[in-house]
């Protein structure tokens, strides 16, 4: 892609950057025969490139505190299905200048009530927007996100179309809620009823993981299994922390403890899943979103399908943002050697988020606390009909969704798998070979055992974190692919899932004041 003026490369070095790596685009200086594409910015020249798409960014709004303006995009076709007839908020920053709407131009979007993004009869667009460099600790992600988007939304959805051949194809949206805290002592949790939750998902289409204690897995409910057991389609069951005290996975700790505590975790899970006959799937929401490097590293060597995050990077002080612009952009984040951490949103945050995210081809993962539900189901119900806006979404639970969670193409008549994943189970593609490519991992210390089809390799990380094995194609049915450190880790043990007195005590009170506020008055 040419960008006018040339100067403007070097005033954007590292957006451009992020975008090179977020998309198979090159921005180059001048206009040639190589040129896909072109990006005019303010000050540059618009060149004379019949049949070439070109962007035309006439500058944007200044920042003001408060300030706020309202975007309403078309329902053009050329769109992403998840932007068409999206109404969207940029807040700080006036509303953009309008542009001129010439004969036989499509309105793309409308901001501030007036027309900011258009697209020409011979094909141009212009919009009323203008990037600005990445700065220290920003993510590109940072500027396609709830409230903050217009200067680079425009850029985004031309380089999606110029690059869609040979772009990660967009995967059907997969979504689910998750609950964080209850435990399926009884049938409720606070403001939670599970035989309640599940008439409601079914008759609305969604799906709500529980992400339940593991300290409180020592003493299950039957009737509450029940429930879950007669409804796998509409509620399942996750891990949240260990005992659910202060910073219990955010801590920084050393290898061996960190083993430990997931060991202890799968011995609590193991035992509960053989009284209880439920089964609770190997992915971890960390309390307080919080998980250190060392702690994904131990979930990744016990065999967890995953991480649901709010970041990319679960840990105070991450600051590796100029290596990493691309944390949160991605289905997921491979990090800790090849933990997938799966991008969530909490449920009482604005819902716009979910449109960004579908367009990023993001898993649609929303979750709250059982106090989230005081009033009711409604706010399941209103998201999930906001997603259902964004295109066909199948409500899933998260180790289902986490298989599904890789791209799939054809590139020279072999299948390409890109894996967001380590255990994916998929439709078999076409071709006679797969090639398995696992992107940039933090965390990248050693080589990881590739299995596909049941034929195991090592293979080793390149210089970026990455790696690719191809293998020749066996087998019908579904891909199965699986991504495991090289030595199994130890086992279990009774002795690990021990619980100790403080944990006890604190969770007998927290749990006492969540299944008490329902019956306070006024609550």
């Amino acid at each position: 892609m040419a960008i006018l003026p040339a100067a403007a490369r070097g005033r954007l070095r590292e957006l451009l950057g992020a975008l090179e790596e977020a998309f198979p685009v090159r921005f180059v200086d001048a206009p040639g025969p190589d040129v896909h594409a072109v990006l005019v910015l303010p000050g540059g020249a618009r060149p004379d490139l019949p049949g070439v798409p070109c962007l035309v960014l006439t500058g944007a709004g200044g920042e003001e505190p408060g300030a706020a303006f309202d975007v309403h995009i078309s329902r053009f076709a050329g769109l992403h299905r998840a932007l068409r007839g999206q109404g969207l908020t940029e807040r700080d920053r006036r509303p953009p200048a309008p542009v001129a709407v010439s004969g036989g131009a499509e309105v793309l979007a409308v901001a501030g009530g007036r027309p900011a993004w258009v697209r020409e009869a011979d094909g141009t667009e212009i919009a009323s927007a203008e990037p600005a460099e990445l700065g220290p600790g920003e993510f590109l992600r940072d500027r396609l996100t709830a409230g903050r988007f217009w200067s680079l939304l425009p850029l985004v959805e031309l380089l999606r179309r110029v690059c869609a051949e040979r772009s990660r194809a967009p995967a059907s949206l997969r979504a689910c809620f998750v609950i964080d805290d209850p435990n399926v002592r009884f049938s409720s949790y606070g403001y939670v009823s599970y035989p309640a939750l599940a008439r409601d998902a079914r008759e609305h289409g969604y799906h709500v993981a529980i992400a339940t204690i593991p300290l409180d897995l020592l003493l299950p409910g039957r009737r509450a299994a029940a429930v879950f057991r007669d409804h796998p389609g509409q509620l399942s069951l996750v891990v949240h922390g260990n005992d659910h005290v202060h910073r219990e996975l955010g801590r920084s700790r050393g290898p061996e403890p960190a083993d430990r505590l997931a060991r202890a975790v799968l011995a609590r899970v193991g035992r509960f899943e053989r009284r209880a006959g439920i089964r609770i799937e190997r992915v971890m929401c960390p309390p307080h979103g919080a998980c250190s490097a060392e702690t994904l590293a131990a979930l990744f060597r016990q065999g967890f399908a995953g991480l649901a995050a709010s970041r990319p990077f679960p840990w105070d002080g991450f600051a590796d943002h100029g290596r990493w612009r691309l944390g949160g952009w991605l289905p997921a984040q491979l990090a800790g050697g090849g933990l997938p951490v799966i991008p969530r949103h909490p449920l009482s945050r604005s819902l716009d988020d979910l449109v960004f995210r579908a367009l990023l081809g993001q898993p649609l993962v929303l979750y709250g606390h059982h106090s989230d539900l005081r009033d009711g189901l409604e706010p399941l119900r209103a998201a999930a009909a906001r997603a259902a806006a964004l295109g066909e979404v199948e409500w899933t639970s998260l180790a289902a969704l986490a298989r599904a969670n890789a791209v799939v193409r054809e590139r020279d008549g072999d299948a390409v798998v890109t894996l967001y994943s380590r255990d994916v189970r998929l439709p078999r593609p076409h071709g006679d070979r797969v090639r398995v490519e696992i992107p940039r991992r933090f965390g990248a210390a050693g080589p990881v055992r590739v299995t596909v089809d049941g034929e195991s390799r090592p293979v080793a990380a390149d210089a970026d974190g990455g790696a690719s094995v191809t293998f020749a194609r066996a087998g019908d049915g579904d891909l199965r692919i699986r991504v495991d450190p090289l030595e199994p880790p130890p086992t279990a043990t009774l002795a690990d899932w021990r619980p100790r007195a403080w944990p006890l005590v604190r969770r007998a009170m927290t749990e006492t004041r969540d299944r008490a506020l329902p019956r306070l008055p006024g609550r």
